[in-house]
């Protein structure tokens, strides 16, 4: 069991570091070190406590043989030796099953921060989106202390959390504690649902393809899939009984693997989708984005809002002075890992034209072209 546990978690390990490395070489591919982003430097940091969350699970399973103070009888704990081997792995066992909630709760809210800094790249002319992010900054940021306070008060004073004799109780009890896997659970389903209800309401409304549509939403919504994850982690802990081994890192580990991909998904999918039409021989024209992003509205400032398709084909490219992510939503919303869509609403004014265009349409309208992300130039416009 042990081995199978290294396994796994190291592999885990290994795949999460290179999907995250696929997401900076996506990045700097696309536009270079110097505008890389605050999210690109918070996952690199997500990927670092990764490893020690991994590495905190790897010692309490090798090292104290996954033992702490819960998976013990009272009779146990009276006649149990303080000098013995026994006692000393319960005790070290319990600190590093504190250190791995610790280095949990960070990885996951450091995600969770990568997700509300990745929208806010996106929200430069819409108000309403910016005061949803400036709610989440406030929500992730008042949910992440109340976590730790929870890790650290739970059970005071802290050396209570690996006491073995007199049983300190459940709430003492780190690998096993009911109210501070119930409380940390509950905070992260809340903070993730908050968190998919910033992109998803967008991609629902815009008028596209419905199988383009089903992609955007899976690739946004995959923060369901880390809940599932979340509360089978919690079903799992809490329902162990109280004389049996804590599986609390094993979990943590599993869920924090399957965050990290989700949270990288809409960056390393049109890494994906680039290389597959490189394979299949279709990416000589759409590969080299290198020097060019352009999406939405600042789109319209290479082709203009009256091009015809011709004209934007034989126009230059000039260089994209910002990034836009692949769910870009310079005035409303744009996305493009080679589909870029853009979308206007009409709200009194066009919010998703340029500036400068006089425009007067009304209702929701929907523009597309199939590669948005690797060439720009091909946007149909006044569609």
């Amino acid at each position: 069991m042990i081995d199978a546990f290294a396994a796994e978690a190291w592999s885990y390990l290994g795949i999460a570091l290179v999907v995250i490395s696929l997401r900076i070489y996506f990045k700097w591919s696309t536009v270079g070190w110097r505008k890389m982003t605050s999210d690109d430097a918070l996952m690199v940091c997500a990927g670092l406590v990764y490893t020690a969350e991994t590495t905190t699970a790897h010692v309490a399973v090798f090292y104290w043989l996954g033992l702490a103070n819960n998976n013990i009888t009272d009779e146990h704990r009276a006649t149990l030796d303080p000098n013995s081997e026994e006692w000393r792995l319960r005790v070290n066992g319990s600190k590093t099953h504190v250190i791995g909630w610790f280095t949990y709760t960070a990885v996951m809210w450091l995600l969770k921060t990568c997700w509300i800094l990745y929208y806010s790249h996106m929200v430069e002319n819409l108000n309403t989106m910016k005061i949803r992010i400036k709610i989440g900054y406030v929500f992730l940021g008042s949910t992440y202390i109340a976590s730790i306070c929870m890790i650290f008060f739970k059970c005071w004073p802290l050396e209570r959390q690996w006491q073995i004799y007199p049983n300190p109780g459940n709430n003492c009890q780190p690998g096993f504690s009911k109210l501070q896997v119930l409380f940390i659970m509950a905070l992260n389903t809340a903070t993730d649902l908050y968190l998919m209800a910033i992109p998803i309401p967008i991609i629902y409304k815009t008028r596209i393809e419905i199988k383009k549509k089903l992609l955007l939403l899976i690739l946004f919504g995959g923060g369901f899939i880390v809940m599932i994850f979340g509360i089978l982690r919690c079903v799992t802990l809490v329902t162990v009984g109280a004389n049996s081994p804590s599986q609390s890192g094993q979990w943590s580990v599993r869920e924090s693997f399957v965050a990290i991909l989700v949270c990288n998904g809409p960056m390393v999918f049109p890494l994906f989708r680039r290389w597959l039409r490189k394979a299949r021989g279709l990416g000589t024209h759409g590969s080299n984005s290198h020097d060019s992003y352009p999406l939405g509205a600042n789109a319209n400032r290479y082709h203009g809002q009256n091009s015809s398709r011709s004209n934007t084909l034989s126009r230059p490219r000039r260089p994209s002075h910002k990034f836009q992510h692949p769910l870009s939503i310079p005035n409303d919303t744009a996305w493009g890992s080679d589909d870029a869509i853009v979308v206007a609403e009409q709200g009194g004014k066009s919010v998703g034209e340029d500036q400068s265009s006089a425009a007067s349409t009304s209702g929701l309208n929907s523009k597309m072209s199939k590669d948005g992300l690797d060439t720009g130039t091909k946007q149909s416009s006044g569609r």
